[in-house]
């Protein structure tokens, strides 16, 4: 849902107000109502969220969540870009710039940056969002925040579930889940399996067999138990992934019509093999006067990864731990309430660099133990200012320390081992006053982003260690809005927002190594734009929601030697965009159209090159649930870019060569089936 109204006014007498079914958020890492928050934040889940989806990309979640963008690549190899108010734009794999968590868990870690390949979509029945600078909640790389969850376990005794879905260009998903309780314990697995051919033709082939498989399975677990006067909950998650790398295309090619494969990644055979296992274990409860969250979580992932350049074989252990206390005045979230606490986390990589010849690993370029401390203590105060209005407050301090061994050292090969440490204090400010059913809310907050551990180590000039002359990204944003309800059947949630950023770290390719990611900090920049939604009732059977987002993100002091930037938008971000569904229901059954526009996105920081706007629509039909004696059966099926309209998925920025453009698929289609079995307590 994009905005709720969380309260509903019966007129029993002159007055009276009814209150019911408040929103709960806790994206700001406590439980919070979402209709006092001084900060953006937005909420999907349920049907809305789950509903005839296909199951296999995170897109088909984030759908009409304003200010959240996210282009699809269709190359799980490089994964899905996923920015908030344009952080992230950058990303060339995984999502940099925004924090995820998913069921409590990191996603992202020490060195700011995240991987999604372990999501599985599937089982998702929530996702809020934080829609600019969290940093004084969450440090490093918070451009903004996004929290998955997973659906919870089963009410009754026990519940088995299976789905199958099927559809264009070799998509298909197989899962299977069991949840429920026993005793006091309340537990859900799920174990899901994704296939996807793609669409990029092979040119060496004459497109016989497709440069763009994927295979995919997940796995993920969790158990909830009272323990300790508290709640003890621990996860477990895993993936195994197996993806080829079309890469991106020159307007040539993709002016043209073409869907192949870049040539040079076909003939170096670019790809990821990734494994990974995360596992954590969260306690809250009452430890004397103060409520306790504790947390801790580890993570191994082996990555093989040859791209045209260079084979990387990375190795990772990383692990954090986190205590927060808190302490509230006066009844029912009204009165004052203060958190405070810290963390640490650890990350440990492993990294071998190697020439690449035809996808296996040749010379060694590069070897070298790479390894990132972070340390934070952080405090939040709520304060209540009279009847309407409520105050919030919050200040982080952080220290990233990042350290490189160099194991690559020989006579003509110098010792390029290095430490580099940054830090930050990132205070935010934010104030929300209730006007009836109405509210309007306005803060300031401070955002820092370091350079991950990867951006740090590729260096133009082939040398190991870290690259001394990339710092972090720094920024202020101030921000005010107005949300609440429009009569009994609609909502609204409304958002402007003003960004200075430093030092912004901005990707570029050279001739000598195409295809791999290079940074540098620009100059100064500045993101401003707006935000707004809407959800509506039209009648019994028949419902809307929209959501409009605005960026305006350009260069104020950028040069590169002679060639200077000013004025210029930032690439990778489109200036406008406007997603919209409608939906009808009749009992158990629905039908939904769906539709997004986007606008033009600007590939490189000259602006000279552009991928085109465009409008997509999508239809999804399906059952909520048949009942059919004891099994619960829910069919949905679906079709895709139903005009078949060329577009440009994504955009590479300053990509070499002019090699900007992925595409997105013609039209497509898939089906399913749903099948559920439950025994009632």
């Amino acid at each position: 849902m994009l905005a709720w109204p969380t309260q509903s006014h019966a007129q029993t007498e002159a007055g009276d107000t009814v209150e019911i079914s408040p929103v709960l958020v806790s994206v700001l890492r406590t439980d919070d109502r979402l209709a006092r928050l001084p900060f953006a934040v937005s909420v999907i889940e349920g049907r809305d969220l789950a509903s005839g989806a296909a199951g296999v990309f995170i897109e088909e979640a984030l759908h009409g969540l304003a200010g959240v963008r996210v282009q699809n690549r269709y190359n799980p190899a490089v994964g899905e870009r996923i920015s908030i108010r344009g952080f992230g734009a950058r990303a060339q794999f995984g999502v940099r710039g925004v924090k995820i968590l998913v069921d409590g868990m990191p996603a992202t870690l020490p060195d700011g940056q995240s991987t999604l390949d372990h999501l599985d979509v599937g089982s998702l029945r929530r996702v809020e969002a934080l829609r600019g600078p969290g940093a004084a909640f969450y440090g490093n790389g918070a451009g903004g925040v996004l929290l998955f969850r997973n659906a919870p376990p089963f009410g009754g005794p026990y519940r088995q579930e299976t789905t199958v879905a099927a559809g264009s260009h070799g998509l298909l998903r197989l899962q299977a889940t069991a949840s429920g309780t026993a005793g006091r314990a309340a537990y859900r697995a799920s174990v899901a399996r994704n296939r996807f051919d793609g669409f990029r033709d092979n040119p060496t082939d004459g497109g016989e067999d497709p440069y763009s498989q994927s295979t995919r399975t997940t796995a993920n677990a969790a158990l909830t138990i009272p323990a300790g006067g508290g709640i003890l909950s621990v996860r477990l998650n895993g993936v195994d992934l197996d993806a080829l790398n079309a890469g991106s295309l020159p307007a040539s090619l993709f002016d043209e019509g073409s869907n192949q494969a870049w040539g040079f990644n076909v003939a170096r055979r670019t790809r990821k093999d990734v494994r990974q296992a995360q596992a954590g274990a969260s306690w809250r409860g009452s430890a004397g006067p103060l409520e306790t969250d504790v947390s801790v979580y580890g993570v191994r992932r082996e990555l093989d990864n040859p791209i045209p350049t260079s084979v990387i074989d990375l190795d990772r252990n990383a692990a954090g731990v986190r205590l927060a206390l808190s302490k509230a005045w006066g009844e029912g979230g009204e009165g004052a309430r203060l958190d405070f606490g810290g963390e640490g986390e650890m990350q440990d990589d492993d990294r071998r660099n190697f020439a690449n010849q035809g996808g296996e690993p040749g010379r060694r370029t590069l070897d070298q133990r790479e390894r990132v401390r972070a340390l934070a203590a952080f405090g939040r105060l709520g304060l209540p200012l009279g009847g309407r209005a409520r105050l919030l407050g919050a200040v982080r301090m952080d220290q990233v320390a990042f350290r490189a061994d160099d194991r690559l050292v020989a006579a003509d090969n110098p010792d390029d081992s290095g430490r580099r440490t940054m830090t930050a204090v990132s205070p935010s400010l934010g104030i929300h006053v209730a006007l009836g059913r109405h509210g309007a809310f306005a803060s300031v907050a401070r955002s820092f982003e370091t350079p991950t551990t990867t951006e740090l180590a590729n260096r133009p000039e082939s040398a190991g260690g870290l690259n001394p002359g990339l710092d972090p990204q720094r920024g202020w944003t101030f921000e005010g809005g107005l949300r609440g309800a429009l009569g009994e059947r609609a909502s609204y949630d409304l958002a402007a927002f003003w960004t200075r950023l430093s030092g912004q770290l901005i990707p570029f390719e050279v001739a000598s190594s195409p295809g791999r990611r290079f940074y540098r900090n620009s100059g100064r920049s500045r993101v401003r734009g707006a935000e707004a939604s809407v959800r509506a009732a039209l009648s019994a059977r028949l419902s809307a929601r929209a959501s409009y987002s605005y960026v305006d993100a350009r260069f104020v002091d950028f040069a590169l030697g002679a060639d200077r930037f000013d004025g210029n938008r930032i690439p990778g971000v489109a200036p406008h965009r406007i997603e919209a569904a409608l939906k009808a229901t009749h009992g158990a059954w629905f039908a939904e159209l769906r539709a997004e526009a986007r606008g033009q996105v600007p590939a490189d920081n000259a602006n000279d090159a552009s991928a085109e706007g465009f409008v997509l629509l999508d239809v999804r039909v399906g059952s909520t649930g048949v009942r059919v004696g004891r099994l619960q059966l829910s069919p949905f099926g679906g079709v895709t870019n139903v005009a078949d309209v060329r577009y440009a998925s994504s955009v590479v920025v300053n990509a070499f060569g002019g090699r900007y453009f992925e595409p997105g698929p013609g039209r497509g289609g898939y089906a399913g089936l749903s099948v559920g079995w439950d025994r009632g307590r």
